[in-house]
């Protein structure tokens, strides 16, 4: 013998949770993805402003790190002919040389730049939370207002 099985109104549950997140979002309370989609947001508008290529911004945003500094670069010649292989040669050999002096700058800053687009990420996505309550509690502190 089988009992009953209870129905559910599919409609009615989200409606119900789309009721709570816009009560949330009224209170202040917004969701991970809204945090992170307004901060998205805030820092393309930064780039904007800054001249920054949106292609490099998306990097930035992404989760790798291959937009940072890399010590081991290419070494490249815009000559032709003998000379190209002549230049070649040269940087080839003063590279260790070089490697010498700036590897050590150029992991350092690499960290540098690391630490700091990671600060940024979370202060701007802070500071739009932050904002999202701010202006909750200045329409909440509006309607007690409005009652007296």
């Amino acid at each position: 013998m089988t009992s009953p099985r209870p129905s559910f109104n599919v409609v009615e549950i989200m409606s119900s949770i789309r009721e709570q997140n816009r009560q949330k979002r009224e209170r202040g309370i917004l969701t991970e993805e809204e945090l992170d989609e307004m901060a998205r947001t805030r820092l393309r508008d930064f780039a904007q402003t800054a001249h920054l290529d949106p292609r490099l911004l998306d990097r930035f945003l992404d989760p790798g790190h291959d937009w940072n500094i890399a010590t081991d670069y290419i070494i490249r010649t815009h000559r032709r002919g003998p000379a190209a292989r002549l230049s070649l040669v040269g940087k080839r050999l003063a590279r260790p040389l070089v490697r010498l002096y700036t590897d050590h700058v150029l992991n350092r800053q690499t960290q540098i730049n690391q630490y700091f687009c990671e600060v940024l990420h979370h202060s701007v996505r802070e500071i739009v939370r932050l904002e999202a309550q701010v202006a909750a509690l200045r329409k909440r502190c509006e309607e007690l207002e409005s009652r007296r």
